[in-house]
Parts: structure tokens; C-alpha cells; sequence
């Protein structure tokens, strides 16, 4: 199963604000975590008021994205447009004392898509979840041959870890 990914954070480098994931059906997983420093001026303005639910706690979001996850057997393959998207994500897996949640078994791929831009395809530009659904939209399009504007490579890559076959 496909999972399109997207995060919004404090700044590159900075906390984890909201993350969203939508999969290949539609399915959707959406939470902002409450902030624990000071928000920059540019995500204060430009992410935050986008956020459009209350934030939770971590614990309570890891739980929730742990729900979702596990509605799907696997394998679970995430799809992602920015590295620190990928590196949030990782994140939320790990628990304190060495112990990790699950998937245990996943692929991440970040793909290059030359000529997309999530923030100018997205209904809502920097939130997580809008954003999620630009890429997602855009790439299954491309899978499914409704829209010609991937590069082969970035097609390859979905298609081999996702089981689909070479290029058509």
C-alpha cells in the first residue's frame, strides 16, 4: 500500500508541528502535535493558521498514526517530496528504551518530481494533510497513466518497491 506523506515544521531541522498521510484509496491520517519551542516568524505566518484542528500530544498522535497503520497488513511503502518529511516520520516510530512501533517493514521513497511543487498544487499550501493530497494526486495520476508529467525514474522507483512492474 502506497502512503503519500507530508509534514509541517519549526523551521529546517526544527519540531515536528503536524504530519499527514494519505493512502493510495484515500484513506487519510491527520494530526497536529502541540509546539514545544518558539515557532519561527515564517511558519507562525505562513503554516500555523493553517492547521484548522487542535494540536495533541505526541504520545496521543503516535497512538493514533499507529491505528492507522495497522488497518493495512502491509507492506507499507511511503512516498515523500522532502527528505524531512521521511526523517519525521522515522521519528514518530521510536519509543523510549530501544523499542521501535511498528511497521516494522516499510520503504521510503523520496522521489525528485521535477516540475511538481506540493505548495502550488495544494488546495491549502502548508497544511499537511492538502499537501499530502497534492502528491498523492499527482503521483497515482502518473501511476496510472491519466497524466504524463513524471520522470521515469521517479516512475521506476514507485513501480519496483511497489510491486507494479516495469515501466509500460
Amino acid at each position: 500500500m502506497r502512503y503519500y506523506i507530508d509534514t509541517e515544521f519549526n523551521g529546517t531541522g526544527g519540531q515536528l508541528l503536524s504530519m499527514a498521510l494519505v493512502r493510495e484509496d484515500g484513506a487519510s491520517f491527520y494530526e497536529v502535535l502541540h509546539a514545544h519551542e518558539l515557532i519561527v516568524p515564517w511558519v507562525s505566518e505562513h503554516v500555523v493558521p493553517h492547521f484548522d484542528q487542535e494540536p495533541v500530544d505526541r504520545m496521543r498522535a503516535v497512538k493514533k498514526l499507529q491505528k492507522f497503520l495497522r488497518k493495512d497488513s502491509g507492506p507499507h511503502v511511503l512516498i515523500a517530496d522532502w527528505p524531512e518529511d521521511l526523517v519525521h516520520f522515522n521519528t514518530m516510530l521510536l519509543r523510549g528504551h530501544g523499542k521501535r512501533n511498528d511497521p516494522f517493514q516499510y520503504a521510503c521513497l523520496l522521489l525528485h518530481l521535477p516540475g511538481f511543487d506540493t505548495a502550488s498544487a495544494s488546495e491549502v499550501p502548508h497544511n499537511a494533510l492538502a499537501d499530502a493530497r497534492a502528491l498523492a494526486e499527482f503521483v497515482e495520476a502518473n501511476l496510472a497513466g491519466k497524466a504524463d508529467s513524471m520522470v521515469e525514474e521517479d516512475l521506476a522507483l514507485v513501480r519496483n518497491a511497489c510491486g507494479l512492474g516495469p515501466l509500460a
